[in-house]
C-alpha cells in the first residue's frame, strides 16, 4: 500500500510541503479524490458483507470503472476515502499499481455526507482535484476529458458534470444562467427539490442533475467548512457549491453526452448489467482479465 508520503510534494505526515511553495492553479497536475466510505445500506444484503464498490461490472469492481474514468483524464495520483469496513476495497486496489495509477488512503471516522468526505482531503491536497463517486462511472470513460478541458480553460471554483432526469427525486439540480454547446455558467443548485420546486429549475425544460464527478479548486473546502449539516447531520456538497455561487464564485457545469452509472441501488445495477452484458466481448474481456491475474500472481512470487 502506498504511503500518503509518497506522493508528490507532500510531507513526512502527509500534508501539502509548503516549502514547494506550491499554490492551486489550473495548470497544476490535477489529482482524483474517489469518497468510498459511504455504507451502502440500498444495496444490502450485498453491501452487508462487501463494499458497494466491490460490486462487479463485465468482472470489474466498480470502483476499477472509476479509476478508469480518471485515468483517461490523465489522472495518475488519487486518494480514496475510505472508512469502516473497506479492508477489501484496500485490498483490491493496493498501492494502484495494478491499475496504472498511484493509490493512498485517507480515512473518514464518520459518515456525515459527500461533503464531509471530501473536507477529509483539506489537509492533503492543495491543487485542483477531480472528484468520482466510488460506486459510479460514465460511459464512454473519455468523456471526463472534456469535462477537465472545460475547467482549465474556464477557471472556475467547481465544474459539474450533469445529466437529464425526469424525476429531480434523489438528486441535486443545477440551473444555468445561460448554456450554449452543453455547458455555461450555473445559477443555482438545490438538493434534492421538491417536484414544485424542480419546475423553477428547469434549464431549456430540461431537469438537469449533478452526477458523482465534479472538478474543484482547492478553495472548495472553506465553502464545506462554512455548510451548515442538512437532514440525518449530513454536509451535502450541494449546500457547499451553492453557498459559493450565492457568494459570487464563478461554477461550470457540462451536461454530460453519454452515460452516468450509478450501483447506489438494486434498479440501476441491474439496469447497468443488463445493458452493458449485452455489449461485451467476452473473449476480451476474459483475456484482458487473465493478463491482470497473471502480473499479480508474479509480483506476489
Amino acid at each position: 500500500m502506498t504511503d500518503l508520503a509518497d506522493l508528490d510534494k507532500l510531507d513526512k505526515v502527509g500534508r501539502p510541503d509548503k516549502a514547494s511553495g506550491l499554490t492551486a492553479s489550473v495548470h497544476d497536475e490535477i489529482v482524483g479524490l474517489v469518497p468510498a466510505a459511504g455504507g451502502g445500506t440500498r444495496l444490502y444484503p450485498f453491501s452487508k458483507a462487501v463494499p458497494k464498490e466491490m460490486y462487479p461490472i463485465l468482472g470489474k469492481a466498480a470502483i476499477e470503472h472509476c479509476i478508469e474514468n480518471l485515468k483517461e483524464g490523465g489522472i495518475r495520483k488519487i486518494f480514496v476515502v475510505v472508512g469502516h469496513q473497506k479492508g477489501a476495497l484496500m485490498d483490491y486496489i493496493g498501492d494502484g499499481s495494478h491499475f496504472g495509477v498511484t493509490a493512498a488512503y485517507i480515512y473518514q471516522y464518520e459518515r456525515k455526507g459527500l461533503g464531509h468526505a471530501i473536507l477529509q482531503a483539506k489537509d492533503w491536497i492543495n491543487k485542483p482535484f477531480t472528484v468520482l463517486l466510488g460506486d459510479s462511472f460514465i460511459e464512454p470513460k473519455k468523456d471526463i476529458r472534456e469535462l477537465l478541458e472545460l475547467h482549465r480553460r474556464e477557471t472556475p471554483l467547481a465544474t459539474l458534470l450533469l445529466f437529464e432526469v425526469e424525476d429531480p427525486e434523489g438528486y441535486g439540480i443545477a440551473k444555468f444562467k445561460e448554456m450554449k454547446n452543453r455547458h455555461g455558467e450555473i445559477e443555482t443548485l438545490v438538493e434534492k427539490p421538491s417536484a414544485s420546486r424542480a419546475e423553477s429549475l428547469r434549464t431549456g425544460g430540461r431537469l438537469l442533475a449533478i452526477t458523482g464527478v465534479y472538478v474543484f479548486d482547492p478553495r472548495i473546502f472553506g465553502y464545506i467548512e462554512k455548510t451548515e449539516p442538512g437532514a440525518k447531520g449530513e454536509i451535502q456538497i450541494t449546500d457547499a457549491i451553492n453557498i459559493a455561487v450565492q457568494s459570487g464564485e464563478k461554477v461550470m457545469g457540462l451536461v454530460l453526452s453519454g452515460r452516468y452509472l450509478d450501483i447506489g441501488k438494486w434498479k440501476t445495477v441491474l439496469a447497468i448489467e443488463k445493458e452493458l452484458a449485452g455489449k461485451m466481448d467476452v473473449e476480451s474481456q476474459a483475456e484482458e482479465r487473465e493478463q491482470l491475474m497473471k502480473r499479480m500472481n508474479q509480483k506476489q512470487d
